[in-house]
């Protein structure tokens, strides 16, 4: 018995492998994501609602600050489309992949292998598990992200940006959170 034991899986490996059927059950996902930016003495607050299909396919749409709702930002296959009501103007260009890899959490659960279990924690009654995982095109400004993801149904609640040096530049938490089905 000790044997089978110590030749099975990690536990990173478990829960990852866990994480992966469950996403896979399901064609994307719905949520409103608090997004927090934080650049220097300097933060920018941010509420989008947030649907995704795959990194080749989402839609964000920013709710507030008040001057900027309405704004769309819509992925689709190898173009971005930014749509912005007020000049009532639509421009596209190409995807920027590295950005597509850091902001939308459909990315982390498509690459979700490549994520580190680092611990638990406990935050409001729930218990969460939390991943670390390095950035794909890491510069100075965008070294890691850590993940928080509900054990029971495995939503996610919040995603951390770190700078190379450790420092805390996005923050996004996540609210109604829904995986839409196939």
């Amino acid at each position: 018995m000790m044997l089978l034991t110590s030749c099975g899986w990690s536990k990173d490996e478990k829960y990852l492998s866990k994480i992966e059927k469950a996403y896979d059950e399901y064609k994307g996902y719905k949520c409103r994501a608090n997004i927090r930016i934080i650049s220097g003495e300097e933060e920018s607050i941010y509420l989008i609602e947030e649907t995704y299909s795959s990194s080749e396919e989402y839609k964000l749409e920013i709710l507030e600050p008040k001057e900027s709702k309405g704004i769309i930002i819509l992925n689709t296959n190898d173009k971005i489309f930014l749509e912005h009501p007020s000049i009532e103007q639509s421009i596209s260009l190409v995807a920027i992949k590295s950005l597509n890899k850091q902001l939308v959490i459909g990315d982390f659960f498509e690459d979700i292998y490549r994520a580190k279990l680092i611990g638990s924690e406990e935050i409001d009654n729930s218990e969460y598990l939390v991943f670390e995982l390095e950035l794909e095109d890491q510069n100075r400004y965008r070294d890691r992200a850590k993940i928080w993801i509900r054990k029971k149904g495995f939503t996610p609640y919040k995603l951390n940006i770190y700078d190379d040096s450790d420092k805390l530049i996005v923050e996004i938490t996540y609210e109604s959170f829904k995986f839409l089905k196939k």
